[in-house]
């Protein structure tokens, strides 16, 4: 059985619809439609959360089917509750979602669940620099954990100025966003050219000692692309 076989069962048993479910987890109703049609391939772990948290259940029982025994008595008896006694099942219940957040990334890698991403072409530049052109590049695909999760694209790293930290021809997972804090390395447009350095906050760094900073000057053109999360795999 499919992942989305048991959101389906799980809704019938809740009496709610996808609508509903879409509202209740904040995704989309067209992403959800395509989702548990099974047009798509699997959605990110963050999206599963949502459903799976919406359905009252986990991760690990929508990819695994570990056992599940509904929440319709415990609907039953939290009506019944007073303000002090449902007060403390939120609290508990509190505390056993981020229990069950942890273990659901957890299982997500233990049973080998993939999410894409998309890799571009043209290799970024650890030397001189280079154009990363959006418009060429292809799809790969990452076992998903706490860190790969996170990822919105990857890069191949080209040159040798972030050794021993990058090397050349190196993947390297980035997760997109328009400013890192001073001593992270990212991903950097600079003048046209892209580069994976070291934000320096008036200057991007290499670790090779053998590069000079690349400082910034009143008319230069300077662009965050994302945080680099570290390296999946050796280019081919």
């Amino acid at each position: 059985m499919e992942w989305y076989d048991r959101v389906k069962e799980l809704k019938k048993e809740t009496h709610i619809n996808t609508k509903e479910l879409s509202q209740r987890s904040g995704v989309p109703l067209g992403t959800l439609n395509k989702l548990l049609s099974g047009q798509t391939d699997k959605p990110k772990l963050d999206t599963l959360e949502k459903i799976a948290s919406a359905l009252g259940t986990s991760v690990k029982y929508l990819c695994g089917g570990e056992d599940y025994g509904g929440f319709s008595a415990l609907s039953e008896k939290f009506a019944r509750l007073d303000a002090r006694g449902r007060d403390a099942v939120m609290k508990t219940a509190d505390a056993e979602l981020s229990r069950m957040e942890a273990e659901a990334r957890r299982a997500a890698s233990d049973i080998g669940l993939k999410r894409k991403i998309f890799i571009y072409d043209v290799p970024v530049s650890a030397g001189c620099g280079s154009f990363l052109d959006s418009t060429h590049s292809q799809s790969i695909q990452l076992v998903v954990n706490d860190v790969t999760d996170r990822a919105d694209y990857a890069v191949r790293v080209s040159g040798n100025s972030m050794e021993p930290r990058f090397f050349d021809g190196d993947v390297v997972i980035v997760e997109s966003c328009g400013e890192i804090p001073v001593g992270k390395i990212g991903i950097f447009l600079y003048n046209g050219e892209s580069y994976i350095k070291k934000f320096g906050g008036d200057r991007l760094r290499s670790i090779n000692p053998d590069y000079k900073d690349i400082v910034f000057s009143e008319n230069d053109d300077i662009r965050c692309l994302g945080l680099v999360l570290g390296t999946i795999s050796k280019a081919e």
